[in-house]
């Protein structure tokens, strides 16, 4: 990854962050085109989530960007940008309660975001960082807090030692993530009467570089913390007068004055400056409810209510335990079946892939037209001479992106080995395997090589030939000459056998 690239995935993570209260849409679009002209279908990807977040703090439907999230995530065949974009759309879920119509419900989702992160991959720890955060923040909303807490810890592991400005940022999230999840966790042990104990407060993360209404966010829950976990209060840091209240009350049924808590709790009913967890929201309702004089038979009702969702809270979160084995199970499974077919370098099939693919074809009844491309890396010899073989690598791996962008899912695209590339197109029309051949010569031919390393140019000779599925083995060897006819006459060139 250049240097320029990184700066620009920086970029995208302090906007993602503004987006949550100070969107500035004109730099995310500039930062889109930038990644547009360079291909970084990664920081294209950020910038949607910047835009969704933006949505979500407007009250607007970010419907198109969650699934443009996928869409990138899919392409780029990344496991933390995928589980990434699932989180999102799985906290969307979370917050509507709704089930799409192919079924899958923000738990299912949580679940395949899950099975995603257990692998490491190699790719920037920030994107690692993010899903993980995401994640934790989808298990808080669904209840399972432990899940929650698990993950905010292996974002904290895999952070670690980091200091850059994007590391911070995460860190910051992960600290008033972990606040909130604390609270709401806290609250619902009180609300079933089993108060909790702490014997410190959170550490006081903030500084210059939090947001303003962070800030406000993490003194407010860290007071009302202090308050459910029986520590004494510290005004030592102002708080919303609100929030001191609330807090005030929780003291006082702590200390079992129900009626001093009931007063309190329904003084402080008034609209908080954030949104306050759900369980103390539903613990300040608990106190009021209990104020002297409530009907006894109400008050154990309530308390039943409480138990009930205690209970089911942590049956759920059994049977999402569950559920995240067996999904693990399976993605462990389509993991080894996948490698067996698919190229290590360029994610592109292998050859195993490649003939597997052609005995699918085989097996079927077909009349349609193909196309066949050959596609060779000319003077690759000379590029791993000159710049060295990790430099020639990428250059396979760039190249293995390019051709991926040309094929739909009934094509193919495929390393036979070393530099060598197939490329099958199914169901075609006259004059399109030629002019998707020249989008290929041009695409690579333009594609900033120089990023790589300084001075490293690239082109390709391919080879095409077409005609029907019957004559594929034909097409194949006639496509093979057409290539080595392409580099006879001066490389960098399309040459189409005669038909």
């Amino acid at each position: 990854m250049t240097d320029q690239h990184s700066t620009a995935i920086e970029q995208a993570y302090l906007l993602i962050e503004a987006a949550q209260g100070h969107h500035d849409a004109a730099r995310v679009e500039a930062a889109d085109q930038q990644a547009i002209a360079h291909g970084w279908y990664d920081v294209r990807l950020l910038l949607h989530f910047a835009r969704s977040l933006a949505c979500l703090e407007a009250g607007l439907d970010d419907t198109e960007h969650v699934d443009a999230m996928l869409a990138a995530a899919v392409a780029l065949d990344s496991p933390a940008l995928l589980a990434l974009a699932l989180a999102v759309k799985a906290a969307r879920r979370a917050r509507t309660h709704r089930t799409s119509s192919d079924g899958d419900s923000a738990s299912r989702l949580l679940v395949q975001a899950v099975g995603l992160l257990d692998h490491p991959a190699d790719e920037p720890a920030v994107h690692r960082a993010a899903a993980l955060i995401e994640v934790g923040c989808v298990a808080h909303v669904l209840g399972f807090w432990e899940l929650a807490q698990e993950y905010y810890e292996r974002t904290r592991q895999i952070m670690a030692g980091d200091t850059s400005p994007t590391a911070r940022r995460q860190l910051r999230v992960v600290a008033i993530n972990e606040v909130d999840l604390s609270l709401d966790w806290a609250a619902g042990l009180a609300e079933i009467g089993d108060w909790p104990t702490r014997t410190e407060e959170f550490a006081d993360m903030t500084d210059a570089e939090w947001p303003p209404v962070w800030v406000v966010e993490f003194h407010g829950n860290r007071e009302l913390l202090a308050a459910v976990t029986g520590l004494p209060a510290d005004r030592s840091v102002p708080v919303d007068q609100r929030i001191a209240t609330l807090s005030d009350a929780i003291r006082a049924a702590r200390a079992g004055d129900a009626a001093h808590a009931a007063q309190l709790a329904e003084e402080a009913t008034e609209e908080f400056p954030y949104e306050l967890p759900t369980r103390v929201y539903l613990l300040q309702l608990a106190l009021i409810a209990k104020r002297p004089g409530t009907n006894p038979t109400a008050i154990r009702y309530g308390d039943e209510l409480a138990r009930l969702r205690w209970n089911d809270r942590l049956d759920r979160m059994a049977a999402m335990r569950d559920a995240i084995a067996v999904e693990r199970r399976r993605q462990e499974h389509e993991r080894l079946s996948r490698d067996l077919v698919v190229d290590d370098l360029t994610g592109l099939a292998n050859r195993r892939g490649y003939q597997a693919y052609l005995d699918s074809l085989g097996a079927t009844i077909d009349h349609g037209s193909y196309a066949v491309m050959m596609i060779d890396v000319d003077h690759f010899k000379k590029v791993n001479d000159r710049f060295g073989h990790d430099i020639g690598d990428l250059v396979l791996i760039r190249l293995g992106h390019i051709l991926a962008a040309q094929v739909r899912p009934a094509d193919l695209a495929a390393r036979l080995g070393g530099d060598e590339f197939v490329v099958i197109l199914a169901e075609v029309l006259p004059g399109v395997p030629e002019a998707r051949a020249g989008q290929i010569l041009d695409a690579v031919r333009t594609h900033p090589w120089g990023e790589i390393a300084a001075g490293l140019t690239v082109s390709v000779s391919i080879g095409v030939h077409h005609g029907s599925r019957a004559e594929l083995p034909a097409l194949l060897s006639d496509a093979d000459r057409s290539l080595y006819e392409a580099k006879h006459h001066g490389r960098g060139r399309v040459a189409v056998a005669a038909g």
